[in-house]
């Protein structure tokens, strides 16, 4: 005896027995980022301005050398997920979790991504190149350091929202019998 639920295709989320994974693991990646650019805002960063402008400039020089790996495999990743995301969500923008999908992958790869390559990057390469024993690089150190945290607080508020967007997506919707569709 079959019967006519036989019959339906099954959603893969339904087979998985829960959201997207993908989803999941890019709401998930863009989380762990934003807690990242906050705790550089929060309380890194400040504690290397707090420093001698030599001994800040050279704190940041290493700390820019030590965050390329760690940076790589979760910004990195989670692009790709996001990526990953926008192709999914590209073909459900007729409804609420394909636009929070959609809305939250491309805000990720805005905020922490573009932001990183155009602004936080180029002003990285400026301080490696300063001099901690120079006599400019205390003034240039105040103006680089002002710039690298205005834009990491913007990476930071734009994952945080991006986190925010993806997770929404995964709320599960309810029909009016209050069944999933």
């Amino acid at each position: 005896m079959t019967s006519h639920s036989a019959s339906v295709p099954i959603r893969a989320e339904q087979r998985m027995g829960g959201p997207d994974w993908v989803t999941v693991a890019a709401s998930v990646g863009a989380a762990v980022n934003a807690g990242v650019f906050f705790a550089f805002s929060a309380f890194i960063m400040p504690a290397v301005h707090d420093l001698p402008a030599a001994q800040g400039i050279e704190a940041m020089q290493a700390l820019n050398r030590t965050a390329v790996a760690p940076f790589t495999v979760t910004g990195f990743g989670t692009a790709l997920l996001c990526v990953v995301v926008i192709v999914r969500a590209s073909r459900r923008l007729g409804t609420a979790p394909g636009r929070w999908m959609l809305g939250g992958a491309v805000v990720y790869l805005v905020a922490a991504i573009m932001i990183t390559f155009v602004a936080n990057v180029p002003i990285s390469s400026s301080i490696d190149a300063l001099n901690p024993s120079s006599t400019d690089a205390e003034a240039r150190w105040a103006d680089l350091y002002t710039q690298w945290v205005s834009w990491n607080h913007l990476r930071a508020l734009g994952s945080i929202g991006a986190a925010t967007a993806l997770a929404i997506a995964l709320r599960p919707s309810r029909s009016s019998s209050g069944r999933r569709p």
